[in-house]
């Protein structure tokens, strides 16, 4: 694969920042890949090879590439975290190889130097982890400490059909974003944070959640945190705290590869049990009504910010449920309560999600949810997780729309 250098467009408002993907190995026509971000303050934004790198790499990867060659400059740490991040990815995924890296390794121009008080940002989604990152980190650094979370990277396009085939947000998922957004900013501002918002087509151009799931997911967020360096000097990215040795890919001990000499990418409760997460959230109102943990397959009703059918929706339900009190009840979710029928409804193959079902079984059954304990047993027993692999994905896919 060669990337070729950043091509900027400023329209309404926005300045987006096009990389053209060349592939050589693939049989596929050259891909563009976008970051968009507010024209405001985009003059303190840093658009080179290093992000150019994050947001490239897990496509050659994942597509069995033999090189990746880019334009530009990279930090010499950068590009060695970049080469270990993929070897151990290659020996992780079953199927996909790591691609040479060809790049230039010298410490990049950021373009002016940096701001004298650089801050720590959080990637902050409004889904439980992010929230409970953030509810920890205000509850260990006071208001002035440098690791006190100041700056919250929101973005869009890294959920289900976010961006339409013709490679533009879709509108509705767009007003649905904005919609959040603005929730987001009250919350914000609450904790003192600025909020920051990018949109991007990365997740589009995988074939499908598994694949991005198996080779991305963080390093499209490093990418976005590169790009703010010269006011950002690290970046939390919260993880799913299923455990570092659950076997969950990409393992969180990858975050801090992507780190360079400018900026610091971390993992946040890599293995702190989700269960924990959602019995403090409990405690914080503010952050329990800004809870949006939806897959976004299918938009909420108008109204509504999670759908409350799918897997995610259901699991958080349950988990709301099984911590006790009218937690549930007071969270964003069109129903107040979870049928056994729901939970038949849907998939227990995914390994993260069998892992936080089968996390939540004592506290359930301590609180005589028995009815919900038996089903998620019956279905733990019965659906057996499947590989990611670019082998196995096509076939995978088509089973899951002939089920829809």
């Amino acid at each position: 694969m060669k990337v070729g250098g950043w091509q900027l467009h400023e329209t309404h408002g926005t300045v987006r920042c096009e990389l053209a993907l060349r592939w050589e190995d693939r049989d596929h026509p050259d891909s563009v890949a976008w970051v968009e971000w507010p024209a405001e303050g985009a003059s303190a934004l840093v658009v080179d090879a290093q992000a150019a790198l994050l947001a490239a790499y897990p496509l050659a990867l994942w597509h069995g590439e033999r090189r990746l060659q880019l334009d530009g400059e990279v930090c010499p740490r950068l590009a060695d975290h970049t080469r270990t991040a993929m070897a151990l990815l290659a020996e992780w995924v079953p199927g996909v190889r790591a691609p040479a890296l060809e790049v230039t390794e010298r410490p990049p121009s950021a373009g002016g130097p940096p701001v004298p008080d650089r801050v720590a940002a959080l990637c902050l989604s409004g889904g439980v982890d992010a929230l409970a990152a953030l509810q920890a980190n205000r509850a260990q650094f006071p208001p002035g400490h440098a690791a006190r979370y100041r700056a919250g990277i929101f973005a869009f396009g890294l959920n289900s059909y976010d961006i339409g085939d013709d490679g533009r947000p879709r509108p509705e998922r767009l007003r649905a974003y904005q919609e959040h957004g603005a929730r987001l900013a009250q919350l914000a501002e609450h904790c003192g944070l600025r909020l920051v918002r990018v949109a991007s087509n990365l997740r589009s151009l995988y074939p499908s959640f598994e694949a991005w799931g198996a080779v991305a997911h963080a390093s499209p967020l490093a990418a976005f945190g590169h790009i703010l360096r010269r006011q950002v000097r690290s970046l939390a990215i919260a993880n799913a705290g299923a455990g570092v040795g659950a076997g969950i890919v990409p393992h969180p001990l990858l975050d801090p590869w992507y780190s360079s000499h400018d900026l610091d990418v971390h993992a946040v409760h890599a293995t702190l049990p989700r269960l924990e997460k959602v019995r403090a959230l409990t405690e914080w109102p503010e952050a329990l009504s800004a809870l949006r943990v939806c897959y976004l397959i299918d938009l909420p009703p108008e109204g509504e910010r999670n759908c409350g059918r799918c897997e995610k929706c259901l699991r958080t339900m349950v988990q709301l449920l099984a911590v006790g009190g009218d937690a549930l009840a007071r969270a964003p979710f069109p129903t107040r309560d979870v049928t056994p029928h729901d939970l038949q409804r849907i998939r227990f193959d995914g390994l993260a999600a069998r892992i936080f079902f089968r996390e939540v079984l004592p506290a359930l059954e301590g609180q005589g949810r028995d009815d919900l304990a038996a089903v998620i047993r019956q279905r733990l027993a019965r659906d057996e997780p499947s590989p990611a692999t670019p082998e196995t994905v096509a076939g995978r896919m088509r089973r899951w729309w002939r089920g829809r």
